[in-house]
């Protein structure tokens, strides 16, 4: 003969009120950690870049240098400095060319036409501090960003970022970049390796 037992009727959670703790602790570190809690880690801007003589994409891209520059293109680089007016906007990445089963990296430095106000009003956004939670390992490669006026003078623009250092979570700067032409392009090739 056999005895029938009564099943359980009670959420599973309610036998164990530390399982809904650690859940919700769990969620709002991921999130916090990413700056997507409000309040979370705060915001900053980038100082503005510095003002320099001309562009160099080659010289700001990175891996394409076998050495560094210097300055390095890092120190340089920064917010759109108050009254700078960009008369060209240039994007600087890297691009592999298959010539007759040959890999080649180029360097590709994009003249990029149209409005920039969407563009410089995506920049002027502020980068979000980096938290103490989890971000996905792969690692941006973000391509470097100039801007000249029409005097000719030249600077390094930053990409806003959010807490993980990428661009995902601040994507406006890469859909103004979107809805800009491109102009002329002129192409490097790496020499010596």
């Amino acid at each position: 003969m056999s005895i029938l037992r009564p099943g359980r009727t009670t959420p599973a959670f309610r036998h164990a009120p530390s399982a809904g703790l650690a859940l919700g602790l769990l969620l709002s570190l991921t999130l916090g950690g990413c700056g997507l809690l409000p309040g979370g880690s705060g915001t900053y801007r980038p100082d503005a870049a510095v003002i320099q003589g001309n562009l160099d994409c080659p010289g700001s891209t990175l891996g394409w240098l076998p050495e560094p520059v210097s300055p390095p293109a890092s120190d340089l680089w920064g917010s759109v400095p108050e009254g700078f007016v960009p008369l060209q906007v240039i994007r600087c990445s890297i691009e592999v060319k298959d010539a007759t089963g040959d890999y080649t990296r180029v360097l590709l430095e994009e003249y990029l036409e149209g409005d920039y106000s969407d563009l410089l009003a995506a920049l002027a956004k502020p980068s979000d501090k980096g938290g103490s939670g989890p971000c996905t390992a792969d690692m941006e490669i973000i391509p470097p960003l100039w801007m000249v006026d029409a005097q000719g003078r030249a600077i390094q623009v930053a990409w806003p970022l959010d807490a993980c250092g990428k661009t995902r979570g601040k994507p406006d700067t890469g859909k103004a970049l979107e809805q800009l032409s491109v102009g002329r392009v002129i192409e490097h090739q790496q020499t010596g390796s």
